[in-house]
């Protein structure tokens, strides 16, 4: 996208402007120079996905990693995933899961639910 953008920037004679200087795309120098500052942008980026990714990783070792909780289950002041204490929550999941063994597909459950309203 970048280069496009480059291209594009240059068959309109627009400059482009960072907290370096102003580039002009037409002359051969600054668009050199503009696509070493987007190859650098573009590795700087790799790297900092590494580095989440790898991070990710080190919670997960320490068992600190969590990921949001599907419908139903919430997790305690300590940290520990409990279901949800709302009794309503709790019967419209056993609904869902009782249907789904009785239907064994998830358009008969949908089914079942639209007709129960």
């Amino acid at each position: 996208d970048w280069y496009q953008l480059l291209e594009v920037c240059a068959l309109f004679s627009t400059l482009i402007g960072d907290a370096d200087g102003l580039y002009d795309p037409q002359t051969y120098n600054d668009r050199l120079l503009l696509g070493l500052k987007g190859t650098m942008s573009e590795a700087e980026l790799h790297i900092l996905k590494q580095r989440m990714s790898e991070g990710r990783k080190a919670k997960a070792r320490r068992g600190e990693l969590k990921f949001a909780l599907p419908m139903g289950y919430m997790r305690d002041l300590g940290g520990t995933v409990i279901k949800d204490p709302d009794a309503q929550a709790q019967a419209a999941i056993a609904t869902v899961f009782e249907q789904f063994s009785r239907c064994r597909t998830i358009n008969g459950v949908l089914q079942y639910l639209v007709t129960h309203q």
